[in-house]
């Protein structure tokens, strides 16, 4: 049996037991209080244990959270403190309200804190604000039909006793209100936490609703079997403490979307309750219904908000894949282009000259002539500035549908679909060799270089690539060779 399932089954068995004891025990008898507040008193001071040991274990924002909530249980640990010497050593005699209430109320802000601080709202907090009103009117609206509207009309309680008795269902509203929330926005691994604190909510408000309507009439005496309901919300925190995962500084987290109709659970209830109500012939209140139609007002309007984060959503997302075609055409450009020259690169060469053999092409090989020196003497930066007025010159005085591309160093090619006849590519090898033979203005220097230009024409039994780049290649360096230190022009042969 593991860990977890131990401690479950340890606080399910404090939980059976004390109610229980007080099934069993006489109502109103000593021995019931006793039990009842020995073992709410050790119920909080459990859940402030077990913040402690999570807390200890966690950094961050999750350690001040559990911090805070410990904080808050032994806030309640004192109200029961005073609670059970007033019915110990006062006979039962305990002033409505007193200094325990302080310590009881204390124990909801500090959970909610807790609450917001561990499991966090990072994203969308108009939506959740929305959320937990919706949640908040709903249960404060089923609260007041069946326990509160009674409570706030009794005319036997003082102002004070009233305010009191209705702070502790309306905490356990706002408990539970956060409880939900979280629930549905928690991360993966914080979602058992957010439940199990959301079944200490649903707890605690049972027991807190069972005071105010046995206080109400008078019939409340502590040792009552309500006061489970304290008990097991005592031990859920528990066991959310317990559950919880440890949290390394900085590890926010990501939210995982959870339930989308949660929020909308607490307000179906509230329309039936109100139906039921009417169906009884009773009217409703000015209260209730400024309430449930202030309710149904904040669906509409977390609806809109929806609506609009929806619509800026579909902006952004056309708006990213916009952005990615662009870099995806940019990626794909750069694969197959020259980073210098703009030129295409040996890969889209060989790639379209490979598709052409289905046909007939020429291919124009070249080679710069005094490159070298110029490169060396007046360094790279003039060196890559000549070979992009080389591309230039290129594209230039090439036909449209030819394919310019750089090969590497100062070797350039020029691939010509559709050419039979070798004289047409002899012709434009000539222009290419006149027109790089030209002075060329680098920087405020005058560079003059040339070009060896090698021709060749598939056959039809060229059948690869290499044949025809071989051909190309061999008659530029004869060129190369036999034209030294001359001004570089097509070899008629």
């Amino acid at each position: 049996m593991s860990r977890q399932v131990r401690v479950t089954l340890l606080g399910a068995g404090l939980v059976v037991t004390h109610f229980l004891a007080l099934r069993l025990l006489p109502a109103g008898s000593q021995a019931a209080t006793n039990v009842s507040v020995g073992m709410l008193i050790l119920g909080a001071l459990i859940a402030a244990a077990s913040a402690v040991r999570t807390a200890r274990r966690c950094a961050g924002r999750a350690r001040y959270g559990w911090a805070v909530l410990a904080v808050g249980m032994v806030g309640w640990a004192f109200g029961e403190s005073v609670w059970a010497y007033y019915v110990t050593f006062r006979e039962g005699n305990a002033p409505f309200p007193n200094l325990g209430d302080f310590g009881f109320l204390t124990m909801v802000p500090a959970a909610v804190a807790g609450l917001v601080a561990v499991l966090g709202v990072r994203r969308g907090l108009l939506k959740v604000m929305l959320d937990g009103l919706v949640i908040a009117g709903s249960l404060l609206f089923l609260s007041w039909v069946f326990v509160l509207e009674d409570v706030y009309r009794d005319g036997s309680l003082t102002a004070g006793a009233k305010a009191v008795s209705l702070a502790y269902p309306l905490s356990d509203v706002l408990l539970a209100s956060v409880a939900l929330i979280l629930l549905r926005r928690a991360a993966a691994g914080h979602r058992m936490t957010a439940a199990l604190m959301l079944a200490a909510a649903v707890a605690l408000s049972v027991g807190d609703l069972g005071f105010a309507y046995l206080n109400q009439h008078a019939t409340y005496n502590c040792g009552n079997p309500i006061d489970t309901g304290w008990v097991a919300g005592f031990i859920l925190i528990a066991l959310a403490a317990h559950r919880a995962p440890a949290s390394r500084r900085g590890d926010a987290g990501q939210s995982v979307p959870f339930l989308p109709w949660l929020p909308y659970v607490p307000l179906a209830a509230a329309v039936l309750a109100a139906v039921e109500l009417l169906a009884r012939g009773e009217k409703m209140t000015a209260f209730l219904a400024v309430l449930l139609g202030t309710v149904i007002l904040l669906v509409l309007v977390r609806q809109m908000v929806a609506l609009r984060d929806n619509t800026a959503l579909s902006r952004d997302l056309r708006r990213v894949v916009a952005q990615l075609r662009a870099r995806e055409q940019e990626l794909h450009h750069l694969a197959y282009h020259d980073a210098l020259t703009g030129l295409a690169n040996r890969a889209l060469f060989v790639r379209s000259a490979e598709e052409a053999l289905d046909g007939p092409f020429a291919l124009l090989y070249l080679d710069l002539d005094g490159f070298k020196p110029v490169n060396d003497q007046h360094g790279h930066a003039v060196g890559d500035a000549l070979l992009v007025e080389v591309g230039r010159v290129l594209r230039a005085e090439t036909r449209e549908g030819d394919l310019v591309a750089r090969l590497g160093g100062d070797e350039f090619a020029v691939l010509m679909p559709g050419v039979t006849d070798r004289a047409e590519a002899e012709e434009v090898g000539a222009r290419l060799a006149v027109g790089l033979a030209e002075p060329f203005t680098i920087s405020g220097r005058r560079v003059v270089i040339g070009a060896s230009v090698g021709v060749a024409v598939r056959a039809p039994d060229d059948l690869d690539l290499d044949a025809v780049v071989r051909r190309a290649d061999a008659q530029m360096y004869a060129v190369k060779s036999t034209r030294p230190g001359r001004r570089p022009v097509l070899d008629p042969a």
